[in-house]
């Protein structure tokens, strides 16, 4: 049954998620800008200390979506899913107060200086501290909605919900309704009400927890590895996707963060086919796996690798056909950022489209490998964006951040395609992903150094038009991605008919 509504949920996390960009668009585009022009420095912070909150959210959640998912089937024949989702809270809760409460209460200073706070922004320890504290609390009800199949209502919460209160915020500050110092408050505000929606949901899908946790030590010690294990391996990929922002803020400025941020924010266009279907594969590919039907599993592998790959592919083909054209397009302090751009929307690319590996690979029996293979990413970031961004460097500055990033994710990625063929002598990529690649790669390539001499908007709809056209067709005539195909037509079929 929730196998038949994975067409219907993943529509409509595009829809919230589309939605959610087109107003995440006005706002960094538009909004933003007019809001703090002059003075970015206080947009930068607030990106900059959300920066940090992300990354060190999922760590101190300590693997419970993932947990959530891997021992709902389990605990739910037991009869214990309360004691659960209390034994998942513990370390949380545990973390939470010993490394982010206590230092920024008792050792606000030394905390400052290991964020990179400088001057004023010093005062703002407290406040990262608890927006850190919001998002891993969210993290964990979206983890027991998704373990749920409830995705469509975690989407809207985190995206549109979000991204509408947060434009909100920003027309609040341009009018002077809202003063620049008390944007922050603010914007932690909003991550309340976010949190508070996510609850209620919860609630009324019968989200029952008992803090005394799980009796069955053996069980106990096993959940408490696998937790473990996850934590150290996906939190390195969640350090990775923010520590090119944080890095900016510390080896440049805040003032920089809001550039690199609309140049991320473009490219993460790529990411909506990524951020609807995705997150519904876990819960698949984790039941599949529970049920060892290792044929299911790599069924819902290679659809997400060839769907992401041709949808998120499509997105930045028509991005970089169109990088001249947005360039004329964006305010007079953002231009420029086309190499960046594009670099930030190949990794998102990549990341999306060899997802389904590590869930993969994270469900089965052999998890652990993601400690070493995503630890590696960050073991290469780090250096190299103290290589890449410095003038002390090589001076390449916020291109330096993306390429670091890119490089990282790339080795890493790499090597998990050969843990993949080593335990089950089978690759995610195959020839038809070249296919896929080669019919995206050159028309968008073409599309960029063709100058029609028309206003940029005419022109950028007429090169997002010819691509599309062109990726549809090729596609479809080529058998691209035959699933992908299938699966879009069933989203489509199945939604007009679902109340």
């Amino acid at each position: 049954m929730a196998r038949h509504r994975v067409p219907v949920q993943a529509l409509r996390n595009f829809m919230s998620i589309l939605f959610g960009f087109a107003m995440g668009g006005l706002n960094n585009l538009v909004i933003l800008p007019w809001a703090f022009a002059g003075d970015f420095s206080t947009w930068g912070l607030v990106r900059f200390s959300a920066a940090w909150a992300t990354a060190l959210g999922p760590i101190l959640a300590f693997g419970s979506s993932s947990s959530m998912n891997r021992f709902k089937g389990r605990c739910g024949r037991d009869g214990t899913l309360p004691q659960l989702y209390g034994t998942l809270a513990q370390p949380g809760l545990l973390l939470f107060s010993v490394l982010i409460v206590v230092p920024a209460l008792l050792f606000p200073e030394t905390t400052a200086d290991l964020f990179g706070l400088q001057g004023n922004q010093r005062d703002a320890v407290r406040p990262i501290a608890l927006l850190t504290g919001l998002q891993t609390a969210q993290i964990y009800f979206i983890g027991f909605l998704t373990s749920r199949l409830k995705t469509a209502l975690a989407t809207f919460a985190k995206e549109t919900l979000f991204k509408v209160g947060y434009l909100l915020l920003a027309l609040a500050v341009g009018y002077g309704i809202v003063t620049k110092p008390q944007f922050l408050p603010a914007f932690i505000g909003l991550y309340v009400v976010v949190l508070a929606v996510l609850v209620a949901q919860a609630v009324a899908n019968r989200f029952r927890i008992d803090l005394r946790g799980l009796r069955d030590r053996e069980f106990l010690r096993s959940l408490r590895r696998y937790s473990g294990t996850m934590i150290l391996g996906n939190s390195a990929w969640v350090i990775l996707n923010q520590i090119d922002i944080i890095m900016v803020g510390r080896l440049m400025s805040t003032e920089w963060v809001p550039l690199f941020a609309i140049a991320s924010f473009i490219a993460a266009v790529t990411q909506i086919p990524q951020r609807a279907i995705t997150r519904l594969w876990q819960p698949l590919i984790a039941e599949a796996m529970d049920r060892k039907d290792h044929g299911e599993a790599w069924r819902l592998v290679r659809l997400n690798h060839r769907a992401i790959l041709l949808a998120s592919g499509w997105i930045l083909a028509c991005i970089t056909a169109c990088l001249p054209e947005l360039d004329h397009l964006l305010p007079g302090a953002f231009r420029g950022l086309g190499a960046i751009i594009f670099t930030v929307g190949c990794f998102r690319v990549m990341q999306g489209s060899a997802a389904g590996s590590s869930i993969l690979i994270g469900q089965s029996d052999h998890f652990r490998w993601l400690i070493a293979l995503n630890w590696t990413m960050v073991a290469l970031a780090i250096p190299l964006n103290l290589l890449f961004i410095p003038d002390s460097g090589l001076g390449l500055g916020l291109h330096g951040a993306a390429l670091a990033t890119l490089i990282a994710m790339g080795t890493s990625i790499t090597f998990r395609q050969w843990v993949v063929w080593r335990i089950w002598k089978r690759f995610t990529p195959d020839l038809r992903s070249l296919g896929i690649v080669l019919c995206l790669a050159v028309p968008a390539g073409l599309l960029m150094v063709w100058t029609p001499g028309l206003h940029p908007l005419v022109s950028l709809f007429v090169k997002s038009v010819g691509m599309t056209l062109w990726v549809a067709g090729a596609a479809r005539g080529l058998n691209l991605a035959p699933e992908a195909t299938a699966f879009l037509v069933k989203s489509i079929g199945k939604s007009s008919g679902d109340h």
